[in-house]
């Protein structure tokens, strides 16, 4: 289980499966407002989509955020 806290610097990038739009969303925010120990398995199911406001229909990825030689260093 991955949780929040281990991925602080990155973002997610966030698909609705309805209407195919787009969010990348950064990974900090949601830590101050759950905290660092949340799963992310129980947050994304819990995700609206901005546009057509569907809940739990979205696809996920995690995105390093950094330069190349940082992340060889995490990988």
């Amino acid at each position: 289980m991955t949780k929040l806290g281990s991925i602080s610097n990155n973002h997610l990038s966030i698909t609705c499966k309805v209407c195919k739009s787009h969010r990348m969303l950064t990974v900090k925010p949601l830590i101050e407002k759950l905290g660092w120990e949340t799963n992310l398995k129980d947050v994304v199911p819990n995700l609206r989509c901005s546009s057509c406001k569907v809940k739990r229909q979205v696809e996920f990825q995690i995105v390093f955020v950094g330069g190349s030689g940082e992340a060889m260093l995490e990988a």
